[in-house]
């Protein structure tokens, strides 16, 4: 939704050509632009005012969000996270009719959605770096080699013939 916009206000794509481009722009943009500002919230954390820092650190977890966002389905992730709050909730309920009520059950399921979480967003920053070459690549292949494009489906919607 959000690429859409941009591509409809600020790139103001029209032909496939023009799609592929700002897409390609779009995405390699996010990438630097997180790693960027990853490094330096990582190198700098010490040496740089708290204020600056914290506008670095929201800008590589935006950028991080937009990116993942851009090339893979957030719906999924919501689930996870939705069924591990269930869990959590399910577990802090066992754990109280429980008589140790140390709450360990509770910090194991939150241990295990955090872990399943994590590890989708890791697989998902995979995918997404996979599509942005795959992009650049076919954006490459569109200008030095004059390969017909095909039409790119950029909403998820599903076209039903009559």
């Amino acid at each position: 939704m959000i690429f859409e916009l941009v591509l409809k206000y600020i790139f103001k794509a029209e032909t496939e050509e023009e799609r592929l481009k700002s897409s390609v722009i779009y995405g390699w943009t996010l990438a630097i632009l997180g790693i960027f500002s990853s490094i330096i919230v990582g190198s700098f954390a010490d040496v740089i005012q708290e204020d600056l820092g914290v506008i670095f650190l929201w800008t590589s977890l935006i950028t991080f969000a937009l990116f993942i966002i851009r090339y893979t389905s957030v719906k999924p992730l919501l689930g996870a996270a939705a069924g591990g709050i269930s869990v959590i909730a399910i577990g802090a309920i066992l754990d109280s009719l429980s008589n140790r009520k140390d709450n360990a059950l509770s910090i194991g399921a939150l241990f295990g959605v955090l872990l399943t979480l994590f590890i989708m967003l890791v697989k998902n920053l995979i995918v997404s770096w996979y599509y942005l070459i795959r992009e650049t690549v076919r954006y490459y292949h569109f200008k030095k080699k004059h390969i017909q494009l095909d039409e790119t489906v950029l909403n998820n919607t599903v076209a039903t013939e009559m």
